[in-house]
């Protein structure tokens, strides 16, 4: 479309694309900054960084209608959702046992209040465990053609997007979901995780 891409922060460039945190101002290298923000980080460890990036870039993006609501909150800046890109390939739905769990190993905690109760689940993530499937493009595709249901429940940070029971949809398998913002936008949500 006519747009270089380049990781490298040295070369000169029109606009740089940052996200997320771990990174500092050298990246911005003098040319325009788009800051795009996928997670709820004012009140953590990473707030300041966030605040700033939110304050000096040019435009600011992120993955939801309720993340979009916190940055006005916490910056006083407008930003622009983007939704998440479907990446799977739409399937034939089904439901049945075993159910599915994906995502990040940092939001395993979602996971813990409801695991005595879930004994057919298949838990694919990025860590090592005799008992999880570790996240792969090929291990995640093996989870999604083994299971028929996925369990996705929420914590406390409401600004996350549907990607991952957008993502479930579109393989064909029902998402039992917390309550977040952007799973209500889909008809979705429950706080009874176990019995859905």
């Amino acid at each position: 479309m006519g747009f270089e891409i380049s990781v490298k922060h040295t070369e000169p460039a029109d606009w740089a694309m940052l996200s997320k945190h771990g990174w500092g101002d050298e990246w911005a290298n003098g040319c325009k900054v788009l800051f795009d923000v996928c997670d709820d980080h004012f009140s953590d460890e990473h707030a300041e960084h966030y605040l700033k990036w939110c304050r000096q870039a040019d435009k600011v993006t992120c993955n939801s209608k309720a993340m979009a609501e916190i940055i006005k909150a916490k910056t006083g800046r407008d930003a622009i959702v983007i939704s998440d890109p479907y990446e799977a390939p739409e399937t034939d739905p089904k439901c049945h046992a075993p159910v599915l769990w994906f995502g990040q190993a940092k939001n395993l905690t979602d996971l813990w209040p409801h695991l005595e109760w879930l004994p057919q689940l298949v838990i694919c993530t990025d860590c090592d465990h005799p008992q999880i499937l570790r996240w792969s493009p090929a291990n995640i595709e093996l989870a999604f053609k083994k299971c028929g249901l996925t369990v996705l429940p929420t914590g406390e940070k409401l600004g996350k997007s549907a990607n991952r029971a957008i993502e479930s949809i579109r393989r064909g398998v029902f998402p039992v979901c917390g309550h977040l913002p952007a799973y209500s936008e889909l008809g979705l949500g429950t706080s009874d995780i176990v019995g859905g």
